[in-house]
């Protein structure tokens, strides 16, 4: 990408970048493309011919984004003004969380109702929402349960997004030390299986482990911040077949 990577005000600046916009609708098709089952189209995939799929370019764009967006507001307005900015984000994706939980107890019964089954209520885990309601319904509002099926994506971009003002204080000090914390969250996230509960009587972690996939979010981070230097470009990439 043709941004210029300097950490001051001006270059800082808030902008939207179609580009990112454009990959990350592109990522959202081919996770679509990945969820249909039986699909032929399951073959030419990006997760097919590499060593990362189409939720690892989500993630990594959003980092660039999230730099774009709130990157600027640090260096312009400074560290408490960025966090405040970060907490509203945050307070944003929290509740299209929850609402989206709540859309989805709502369809899946409706659907166990109609199909007269109870498939669709137990396989989203929403049967232990109604077996004990007042206290999962504290659980959930307090991300302490979390429903089958990949619903920690946006619990993991709150944890994300949540981690970016401890990030820009430690790049006060030094860029090199934000890189080592990337990877010492890595280790402890894959070498020492380190996860978030995804249920208070365990037995299930988050799928989406912050503490992993937060290292592709903040390389992204880092790269639009100018922490990490561009990889050159190769000219010979355009001619591939």
């Amino acid at each position: 990408m043709n941004i210029p990577l300097k950490e001051t005000a001006i270059v800082a600046r808030r902008i939207r970048d179609p580009r990112l916009d454009f990959f990350r609708g592109l990522g959202m098709f081919i996770i679509l493309i990945a969820h249909i089952p039986n699909s032929a189209w399951l073959n030419w995939i990006p997760a097919r011919f590499g060593f990362s799929d189409a939720a690892d370019m989500f993630v990594f764009c959003s980092g660039m984004a999230s730099a774009l967006a709130f990157g600027s507001v640090f260096v312009e307005r400074g560290w408490l003004m960025g966090t405040a900015r970060i907490l509203h984000r945050i307070w944003q994706v929290y509740w299209a969380h929850i609402g989206s939980c709540l859309v989805l107890g709502a369809l899946v019964v409706t659907a166990d109702q109609i199909f007269g089954t109870h498939e669709y209520v137990g396989k989203y885990t929403f049967d232990k929402i109604f077996d004990n309601a007042p206290e999962r319904l504290q659980q959930l509002m307090s991300l302490r349960y979390i429903p089958e099926l990949y619903f920690d994506i946006l619990p993991m971009y709150l944890v994300l997004l949540a981690m970016v003002p401890v990030v820009m204080a430690i790049a006060r000090i030094h860029h090199t030390l934000v890189f080592a914390c990337m990877i010492v969250l890595w280790c402890l996230a894959y070498v020492w299986q380190i996860n978030l509960p995804a249920q208070p009587e365990g037995g299930r972690d988050w799928y989406f482990n912050p503490l992993a996939w937060q290292l592709v979010f903040f390389s992204g981070f880092s790269l639009v911040r100018g922490w990490w230097p561009a990889p050159p470009r190769d000219w010979r990439l355009y001619h591939l077949p």
